[in-house]
């Protein structure tokens, strides 16, 4: 944990309190592990002397797309007031963001505490209105709890119309090498080996629909398990959402 300025320090010293992480002087030398750091735009991670990687909200709630070829918008469907999608691999919450500035309830869970703490920091940020009223707007209708979505899912009541899984993308070969910021998050978090195990959760716990991100040449999740095939998918041109009915409907 590290301030990047003085002012910055109380706000440091409460979250490193809180994530039992040690405090580091802003001349620490650079070394080659992940530092979460507290600035004026808030909380950051960075590996090293790599880029700072934080929760972007404005730049999520103003991703423009027409609704037609907007594909998370049509991998969730229709929803209604009252529904709630969970996100339950939130990461950095860009699809969370997005979904919410287009008026659907969104609860977030990110099992990794030092990612939580970028998405409650930025969360705080948003609704009191440091990026503007659209995005406080946006923060509204977003939750989040920290922790395991396997462990918690279960527990939503309601439950969920709709789930949506962005696992880890699988690494194959070197077209496939992960961005800075990429390889950032794989030293954090690994590479989501248990990615089909929450999916069969999530089918048990949605309501209408689960909805799982892969790159668009990749197999489906849990292809190698016992999950059943995707009903079907939304397509684009590197990525795709593949659907799946719920546990109780599949059976």
């Amino acid at each position: 944990m590290q301030a990047l300025d003085a002012a910055c320090g109380p706000h440091a010293g409460v979250w490193a309190a809180r994530l039992g992480l040690p405090l580091r002087t802003a001349s620490a030398p650079v070394g080659d592990e992940v530092v979460l750091e507290v600035g004026p735009e808030g909380l950051a991670l960075r590996l090293g002397a790599g880029p700072r990687v934080a929760v972007a909200p404005r730049a999520a709630t103003h991703r423009q797309a027409g609704r037609r070829r907007d594909l998370l918008l049509r991998a969730v469907g229709r929803v209604e007031d009252d529904d709630l999608v969970v996100d339950a691999t939130a990461g950095l919450g860009a699809d969370a963001f997005h979904l919410a500035a287009h008026g659907v309830r969104v609860h977030m869970f990110e099992r990794h505490p030092l990612v939580a703490a970028l998405l409650e920091d930025a969360l705080e940020r948003a609704a009191a209105g440091r990026s503007g009223e659209d995005v406080r707007l946006a923060a509204e209708r977003l939750s989040l709890t920290g922790g395991d979505a396997r462990d918690r899912l279960a527990a939503l009541d309601p439950a969920p119309a709709v789930v949506l899984l962005d696992p880890m993308y699988p690494v194959a070969g070197k077209r496939a090498l992960p961005t800075k910021g990429m390889a950032l998050f794989r030293t954090l978090v690994g590479g989501d080996d248990d990615a089909a195990e929450l999916l069969l959760v999530a089918l048990r716990a949605a309501r209408r629909r689960v909805a799982v991100k892969r790159p668009v040449r990749a197999p489906p999740l849990g292809a190698a398990s016992d999950a059943p095939a995707p009903s079907g998918s939304v397509v684009g041109t590197t990525t795709r959402y593949d659907l799946y009915a719920p546990r109780e409907a599949a059976t």
